[in-house]
């Protein structure tokens, strides 16, 4: 496989829910790859679906709209579940959701979640973007000397 798939492959595979930077990163330094192309290359692949997910939803939401109108089912009441991931959000809020979003969820159902909380797109998207841009730092870095302590002790 020539330089730029591969290049090409983790900016792919960023873009994938749940296979994301943490594992996208980690993988293009063990194949040898640039650091630094890497680190851009996976952050790209992770905020690029953000955007669309974030300017999608209305359009997702309008079709649902469309769609219940011309149904005569009642909304259900809210769950427990719901109950206690407004409770989450008031404590933590946005910014909490971001920075452990990567984590827990992944960014992009992380995006989803912070969606249903109606905040305003500006500030989901820069506490995303900065989240994922953190994470990216941290995951290179940790990733980055880690490899070279195994190249270290195996050799």
């Amino acid at each position: 496989m020539d330089i730029i798939s591969q290049y090409l492959l983790i900016f792919v595979l960023a873009a994938v829910p749940w296979i994301e930077l943490l594992i996208v990163i980690p993988a293009g330094l063990g194949m040898g790859l640039n650091p630094f192309p890497v680190a851009l290359l996976a952050f790209a692949g992770n905020a690029i679906p953000v955007f669309f997910i974030v300017y999608g939803y209305n359009l997702w939401l309008n079709y649902r709209a469309v769609r219940r109108s011309n149904s005569t089912k009642i909304a259900p009441a809210p769950t427990k579940r719901r109950q206690r991931a407004v409770a989450i959000w008031n404590k933590y809020g946005l910014p909490g959701l971001a920075l452990l979003g990567p984590l827990l969820t992944g960014i992009h159902l992380a995006t989803i979640i912070a969606l249903t909380f109606k905040p305003s797109r500006k500030a989901l998207l820069w506490w995303m973007n900065m989240s994922l841009a953190a994470w990216t730092v941290g995951t290179t870095i940790v990733a980055f000397y880690g490899i070279e302590a195994i190249k270290l002790l195996i050799s």
